[in-house]
């Protein structure tokens, strides 16, 4: 365990910060604007903390820039990769690692998305949150504590709550969060302004928005003021651990919880195809509503073993509203034919995105994320046996990766425990057609897993 003075430094708070008189360390720790008034200040304290595994900076009346990520966004050979290099390039690998999208990503899924600002907003007569950010595999804050609350009960109420939310959402139990979490104390006003500005920015540099107030899931979206999910009421106080890992000891939801399934796609779980379609071909999600002819559902078998899934409908998917017409569905239909199956016929084709992009362009990832819940139903519905994901956009959103198709090809993925193979889009071939032989050899592992799991 590094001795304090040794985390000071580390931390890069010293020679900046002095063990004096508690006011002169709330002056040097936190912008005078963040700091709470307290009626007396005699009794700010300073010092290392420790869980047991990390020690952590503790300055009653500070400022705090935390991040806590997803269970499964940093695996440990990962972090052991980054051993030897300075706490500063650990740290930016670790952002650059987590904005690729690793590990699951629930925090696309805007439901969960929203139980996290929920809990956020909850109890801010212990908090002042200045800036948040919800990505989709971990979350910023920038947040002063207030009073005697101390951050280190703050965080476990919000990540226990989340947990125990997020578990019942999914029917599953487990860790949700990493046990570690990230927080470090802002010195001055530069400082204070710098990270704000990092959170504002983070889903920008992510490529998940196009501007700064254009990310739902953040403090800097230009509707935040009117948002549902800063408004929908109180939740209960923190989730003892025990209950955060076992959804079946939950009792039922207060109202305020029963609102927030009403008003976003959480509500989609529990919609039958024909609501399903009905949502798909009307949905105001996303800005693409707007430019769109109708939402694109799918089309085929609804108890399919097969599911092909494509990226976004075309123009003339738009007008037709079904996927992979044209060219490039007649070169669909005859690689569906060397699988000895047809449109209709034991195969449901859908998309990623279920609306036309403006120009054909590539879906932006907030799209995604808006459309996700709609194929995820689907999927629960249909229950097929085997995925194919038809050209990179499609494997690459599904897998949440940006490895190139040509690596992703040859082998057996996963999605939400269906087997997923992944092999070039028609309109790709039609423009390669020399990689025919390569999507036949894609379609062989297919029939070839496929025959594994009947057998």
């Amino acid at each position: 365990m590094l001795s304090r003075e040794d985390c000071f430094k580390e931390m890069g708070l010293l020679p900046r910060w002095r063990l004096k008189e508690a006011a002169n360390v709330a002056q040097a720790s936190s912008p005078a604007s963040a700091i709470p008034p307290p009626k007396d200040r005699a009794h700010l304290t300073q010092g290392i903390h420790s869980r047991g595994y990390l020690p952590h900076v503790k300055a009653q009346g500070a400022t705090y820039f935390v991040t806590f990520r997803l269970a499964d966004s940093l695996p440990q050979d990962v972090l052991d990769s980054w051993r030897d290099l300075p706490e500063i390039e650990r740290a930016r690998e670790a952002e650059r690692y987590l904005d690729r999208g690793a590990g699951e990503c629930l925090l696309v899924r805007p439901e969960l998305a929203e139980w996290v600002i929920q809990a956020l907003h909850h109890h801010e007569d212990r908090y002042t949150l200045h800036e948040f950010v919800v990505m989709p595999n971990h979350v910023h804050l920038l947040l002063t504590p207030l009073g005697e609350h101390a951050l280190s009960d703050i965080l476990h109420s919000i990540k226990s709550w989340t947990a125990h939310r997020i578990n019942q959402q999914l029917n599953r139990g487990g860790a949700t969060w990493q046990r570690e979490s990230f927080d470090r104390v802002i010195r001055d006003d530069d400082e204070m302004r710098a990270l704000a500005a990092y959170i504002r920015r983070n889903p920008v540099k992510a490529r998940l928005c196009a501007e700064e107030d254009g990310f739902r899931f953040s403090s800097a979206w230009k509707n935040a003021g009117g948002d549902a999910c800063a408004t929908l009421g109180e939740p209960p106080d923190a989730v003892p651990v025990a209950q955060a890992s076992s959804p079946a000891t939950s009792g039922e939801p207060p109202d305020a919880v029963l609102v927030a399934q009403a008003s976003s796609p959480a509500s989609f779980q529990s919609m039958d195809w024909p609501a399903l379609t009905a949502a798909i071909k009307t949905c105001t999600l996303c800005d693409l509503h707007q430019t769109r002819t109708q939402g694109v559902p799918g089309v085929g078998d609804l108890h399919a073993e097969w599911l092909f899934i494509g990226e976004a409908p075309g123009a003339d998917e738009d007008r037709q509203g079904e996927p992979f017409a044209g060219q490039a569905g007649k070169v669909l239909d005859a690689m569906l034919g060397a699988l000895r199956l047809k449109r209709g016929e034991n195969v449901y084709i859908a998309n990623v995105l279920k609306s036309h992009p403006p120009g054909n362009r590539d879906p932006r990832p907030e799209e995604v994320a808006a459309c996700l819940p709609y194929l995820e139903r689907q999927i629960d519905l249909i229950q097929p046996k085997i995925i194919v994901a038809v050209g990179r956009i499609a494997a690459q959103n599904l897998l949440a990766t940006d490895t190139p198709i040509g690596k992703l090809r040859g082998r057996v993925h996963q999605y939400r425990g269906v087997p997923l193979v992944v092999t070039y889009h028609p309109a790709y071939l039609l423009r390669s057609p020399a990689d025919k032989a390569k999507a036949w050899e894609d379609l062989v592992l297919a029939m070839n897993t496929m025959k594994l799991l009947k057998a």
